[in-house]
Order: C-alpha cells, then structure tokens, then sequence
C-alpha cells in the first residue's frame, strides 16, 4: 500500500488490534541483545501494518514537529492534544515517531513505554467512524 494512502475502517481495526497491548503495562516493549535494546516482535508486526494499511505519510516530519511542539518531547503532557487530533494529525504524529527513530534508536520504544502510541489508537477508534 502506498504512503498517503486512504484509509478504511477496516485499515483502521488492523490497527487497532494492538491497542490492547500498548495499554497493557506489562507488556514488553523491547529486549536487550548484547548491551543494545531490540523492539519486540509485536512492535515489529505494528511498523509492518503501519506499512501495510498506508498509515505513514510523506512530508517533512521534521519541520512539522518544529511548528507542532507539543508533540516534540516525549516528556510533555500531551494526552489532550492527541485525543482532540484530526486523523491527518495522528498519521503526521505516527509517521514523525516512526521516521525519528531510524536517526534517534530508542524514539519509538519511548514513545510506546510514555502511552503515546496507545493514546494515538484511541483517539483512531474514536475517528473510525468517520472512515468509509
């Protein structure tokens, strides 16, 4: 599926079968191979139907995230703004974290273990109902 692409309500449930574990708080993140953190299997199979359904977009994330401060340290209270975002705002939102580890490793492990990544798939189930 390519980038940008629309989304369906059926994209969006494939999404949202993972919601369960990001709220968990037992669940685990990442593992630890010779001193370096590795994402779980689960978070790997997220990535791949992130990929899959056309979630992520294409655009200067980083630009974005420099005139969307908020959403730029993981240490912010951002629980209100995800949860009043627009679906446009969550995938731009996704895409940054996702784009941002590959020059920050760790970023999206943060991002899960902070509830940011559940947070995100609330607010989607809440938008489901507008997708065709």
């Amino acid at each position: 599926m390519p980038y940008d692409a629309d989304l369906t309500s059926a994209d969006v449930d494939r999404l949202l079968q993972y919601l369960e574990y990001f709220q968990d708080p037992g669940s685990v993140f990442y593992h630890e191979v010779n001193g370096y953190m590795c994402e779980s299997e689960k978070i790997g199979s997220f990535r791949k139907a992130l990929d899959d359904v056309g979630f992520l977009m294409v655009f200067n994330w980083s630009d974005w995230l420099m005139e969307n401060e908020i959403y730029k340290n993981l240490d912010n209270n951002m629980d209100s703004s995800i949860m009043n975002a627009d679906l446009e705002t969550l995938r731009k939102l996704m895409t940054s974290y996702i784009r941002g580890d590959r020059f920050n490793e760790g970023l999206f492990i943060s991002v899960c273990m902070k509830g940011h990544a559940a947070q995100i798939l609330l607010r989607l189930r809440e938008l489901k109902g507008t997708l065709s």
